[in-house]
């Protein structure tokens, strides 16, 4: 890996200045915390090509890639494996892709912006491309968007005008940060975050008018009460209503549009519950303990309602789980890095913040 003049933590590598096998190891060694690739510059004249270069920007990581064309994939091992949690919000200068996010279909061209949840399935095939990328930690989202997850497989057309304002803003970003302070970052983010939330919240409501049940405040409110209290024995419909003076009724006809009150709440402990087996990398808390811990019933009922929703075992989450990268290592190449970078911008879970 070469370091890339900046005043920010940086890296990338250049094709020129490599041959194609150790091109190859580069780029998959650092995509691996997203992605499992394959068929690299398949049905290609030339052979395989990748060039890149990143900024960890404090809070979120910012990157700019150019490669040969490859499949993509992220199953629920690799989600296990990576252990990382974040939103990827992908401008596509040149080329594209097209395939499935979860189960719904998903075609990018370029100018498009998409959008991809780390902690939900893909898989897809790109042609040779250029793009920006933009990670986020999960929490930097949850505050803004009532449902981060139906993010995943969003699309942003090129000739939108929501598409359009961010794509300049990400290239201004990417242009301008080798150049930025700390101070000068921080405050970047804080823009761009918001920048980004306003025009994924609005892309979201135009593409169903349900969405707009998104902009009630009380949403949110009752939102954070659940989220702050996942781990509660006691937490149900019945206490959230008599905490916000509702009845049960208005209760479940506010979370209705959105899957329910039960679902609302059942989700979230799951996904917590993953990613405590993925973090764990077998040595840390018992499957049972889990359960517990996330208020998911019993053993037997735990892995039903993990399997259904991951689609492997909670037993081989954990055992895809790769150990935790506790101490950097100067020699490590670019996935050491990547992880150790997404990782150190990740916001605690519930349960290790010691409240």
């Amino acid at each position: 890996m070469e370091s890339v003049s900046s005043l920010l933590p940086s890296f990338g590598f250049s094709s020129e200045q490599m041959g194609t096998e150790d091109n190859i190891a580069a780029w998959r060694e650092t995509t691996a915390t997203f992605f499992d690739v394959d068929e690299l510059a398949t049905g290609e004249s030339q052979p395989f090509r990748a060039d890149l270069r990143s900024y960890a920007m404090g809070s979120i990581l910012l990157g700019m890639a150019r490669a040969s064309g490859q499949r993509f994939r992220r199953t629920a091992a690799t989600i296990a494996r990576s252990g990382v949690d974040h939103i990827i919000l992908q401008l596509y200068v040149k080329g594209g892709y097209e395939g499935v996010a979860g189960e719904m279909p998903i075609r990018v061209e370029p100018g498009d912006i998409c959008v991809l949840d780390l902690a939900q399935t893909c898989e897809t095939r790109a042609r040779a491309f250029e793009n920006v990328t933009l990670v986020v930690p999960r929490p930097m989202f949850d505050t803004r968007l009532l449902q981060v997850e139906d993010l995943h497989g969003l699309v942003l057309p090129g000739d939108s005008a929501l598409a359009l304002l961010l794509a300049e803003h990400l290239s201004a970003l990417l242009e301008y940060a080798p150049r930025m302070t700390s101070d000068e970052c921080q405050a970047a983010v804080e823009g761009t975050v918001a920048l980004v939330s306003a025009c994924l919240r609005g892309e979201l409501e135009r593409r169903d008018a349900d969405r707009s049940v998104a902009t009630n405040a009380s949403l949110f409110r009752i939102r954070r009460h659940i989220e702050a209290r996942l781990a509660d024995a006691d937490l149900s419909a019945d206490t959230i209503a008599l905490h916000f003076g509702l009845s049960r009724a208005s209760l479940y006809r506010l979370f209705a549009p959105i899957g329910g009150i039960a679902e609302y709440i059942r989700s979230p402990r799951l996904h917590h519950a993953f990613f405590d087996l993925a973090s764990t990398g077998g040595r840390g808390l018992r499957i049972s303990e889990v359960a517990r811990r996330w208020q998911l019933g019993t053993d037997a009922h735990f892995t039903r309602s993990f399997k259904a929703a991951y689609g492997i075992t909670p037993r081989a989450a954990r055992e895809a789980a790769l150990p935790v990268v506790t101490t950097p290592d100067p020699a490590d190449r670019g996935s050491s890095t990547m992880t150790r970078w997404m990782r150190e911008i990740a916001a605690p879970r519930i349960g290790d913040e010691g409240d």
